[in-house]
């Protein structure tokens, strides 16, 4: 009992440092604000999901007190977000659901309840959607550059070398839905991946499955090629929505190719050290295009043999 309320406490102190280093450097939010979701899910693990919900409960608390303000919450809103994520997978988790659909739920929560708030804002503020869009565009695209300029010691430029700010902006702009739904996903798959592997390097159990056993529901294929008929339509609005989709649905099968590479990490018995190096890089580019269209392919070829009848 003791050891659970010094995880516990040792959770809420890695919230606030990060909330806190999130506040100071764009940069740090980006890099750690990520895992806002991670103490939570390790609490979950440890003390079940009543004590996970208190930890997140806390972190607000703590939040507010930090700035007693009324505009606190809507100010840190991404933040609240994240540990909202990270309940939500907790609830999953502790109900015994397995880690695809536990992601593909909370994703799906989350995603609704942005659109809803994000309808709400342009309400409450008298505007229409599209405008609030353009703002919230250019307000990404201002932060993005400011932690580029920062990371690279001067000014970034345009995003997208080549191609003008306005152009990258109209993209992002038609894109947003998609690239928002995709980094959730990427954020949640991420969280439960490093809580499952922390909580058996602590010794408090085998996750089963493993994660290398991850697999997107085989009725997304469906999905997928919808996805693709969508672009062959000579209607811009319907090519867009196409690759919103695409987006989504990316994430889902680089889940899956990196489930293979860890299977065959774990056969080859590749030291730690040199899977801790391999995986950041499956998310480079061109890297991460091919992990994309190896999960695609194992739906087929079923690389890592889960769907072959075993030898009697």
């Amino acid at each position: 009992m003791a050891r659970g309320r010094l995880v516990w406490i040792i959770c809420l102190s890695a919230l606030t440092a990060g909330f806190v280093g999130a506040q100071v450097n764009p940069l740090a939010y980006m890099l750690v604000g990520v895992l806002t979701p991670l103490p939570v899910l390790v609490v979950s693990w440890r003390s079940g999901r009543l004590a996970a919900l208190a930890l997140a409960l806390a972190a607000v608390v703590l939040i507010f007190c930090l700035n007693p303000a009324l505009d606190t919450f809507w100010q840190n809103l991404g933040f609240l977000n994240l540990l909202l994520m990270g309940v939500v997978l907790a609830g999953f988790q502790s109900r015994g659901v397995s880690a695809p659909q536990a992601i593909i739920l909370t994703v799906g929560a989350l995603s609704l309840l942005a659109v809803l708030l994000f309808l709400g804002q342009a309400y409450a503020l008298g505007q229409a959607p599209q405008d609030l869009l353009k703002e919230k565009t250019a307000e990404i695209m201002a932060t993005v550059a400011k932690v580029l300029g920062d990371a690279g010691g001067g000014a970034a430029g345009s995003l997208i070398p080549g191609v003008a700010s306005a152009e990258v902006q109209a993209l992002l702009q038609r894109l947003l839905l998609g690239l928002m739904v995709a980094n959730l996903g990427l954020v949640a798959w991420l969280n439960v991946v490093l809580a499952r592997q922390l909580c058996f390097l602590l010794g408090w159990g085998k996750p089963e499955p493993p994660m290398y056993h991850w697999e997107a529901p085989e009725w997304l294929i469906f999905a997928l090629l919808g996805a693709g008929f969508l672009l062959l339509v000579p209607v811009s609005g319907v090519r867009f929505i196409g690759l919103n989709l695409l987006l989504v649905l990316a994430v889902l099968y680089f889940a899956q190719g990196l489930a293979v590479v860890a299977t065959w990490f774990h056969r080859l018995g590749l030291p730690r050290p040199l899977r801790v190096i391999g995986y950041p890089l499956m998310f480079l580019n061109p890297v991460f295009f091919v992990i994309i269209i190896l999960g695609l392919m194992d739906l087929w070829l079923d690389f890592r043999r889960l769907h072959r009848p075993k030898e009697s």
